[in-house]
């Protein structure tokens, strides 16, 4: 059984922790909280609490967020120590320090994953199955909150299992609008000649979330706002092999049952692509 402990914010890691519960082969040993006392819960004080050096010297894995001051350091010292990772929230890491912790995790052997909602939802996981490329991939999502910071990591990331998320060519520009509206548009293309479209933003006329998908004789569109999906107009039955718990992943990537996914690898390469864009924006975009 492996022994998990939790480092960082209640709150943002209680759902992570209700997904941990449900396998019967990890037990949560402690945690050691970050969060003020009017965010603290029920589920906050069902679990012992441990100073961090103590709950890493017990622990197997550590579920961590990004409120851990000098994060590299942090991993760093869980890495050598051979402990594994998940990172509930995309690690607050610079590109240098990223590319060290990977030389250490592939020395040590340890499995360290960043979340990555969108990939393991089982609209995706039919996609990779399904969809042959090249493809014509044409993201749109405006739902609250849709900034390019908290957008680009899970649409990349999200990307991992079809196109990957290394393109030869990046375009990228920014238009304001009315009411301190915002609409980005990024267009990323593939060696295999696979296009894919990323449009995201603040438009108070237009509040959802959309992939439209074309390849040899498949059009598919899903409206996850609506959570309706379609492929050449039908309805799509998801299988149970397109349910895919990403803890579920991580733990049988420790055990040795299946392939590494979502990666801190993986990151580091969505972090020079997001590197990439973020510098087309600034320099194409209308102010």
């Amino acid at each position: 059984m492996l022994n998990v402990g939790l480092i960082g914010n209640t709150e943002i890691l209680e759902p992570f922790a209700v997904e941990i519960k449900k396998n019967a082969l990890i037990n949560i040993i402690g945690k050691a909280s970050v969060g003020s006392s009017a965010e603290l819960t029920g589920f906050h004080y069902s679990i012992p609490e441990f100073n961090r050096v103590e709950l890493i010297e017990r622990a197997d894995v550590i579920v961590m967020d990004n409120s851990t001051p000098m994060p590299f350091k942090f991993m760093r010292d869980i890495v050598k120590k051979s402990k594994h990772i998940f990172c509930a929230e995309y690690p607050d890491l610079s590109i240098d320090e990223c590319v060290e912790l990977n030389k250490l995790i592939n020395e040590s052997r340890s499995v360290v994953q960043v979340t990555n909602p969108y990939f393991f939802t089982a609209a995706i996981q039919w996609v990779n199955k399904n969809i042959k490329t090249p493809a014509f991939i044409d993201y749109s999502n405006f739902e609250s909150a849709v900034t390019e910071k908290n957008s680009l990591y899970p649409m990349l990331l999200m990307l991992l299992g079809i196109t990957g998320v290394s393109p030869k060519k990046i375009g990228a520009v920014t238009f304001p609008g009315f009411n301190n509206s915002k609409f980005t548009n990024v267009r990323l293309e593939f060696g295999d000649a696979s296009v894919v479209n990323l449009n995201f933003g603040k438009l108070e006329s237009l509040k959802n979330f959309k992939l439209r998908i074309y390849s040899d004789n498949q059009f598919a569109t899903f409206n996850f706002s609506k959570q309706k999906f379609l492929s050449d107009n039908q309805p799509i039955d998801f299988k149970d092999d397109c349910t895919i718990n990403e803890l579920d992943v991580f733990i049988q990537t420790i055990e040795g049952k299946t392939k590494k996914m979502s990666t801190l690898e993986d990151y580091l390469i969505a972090m020079h692509v997001a590197q990439k864009i973020s510098k087309k924006i600034a320099q194409f975009s209308v102010h």
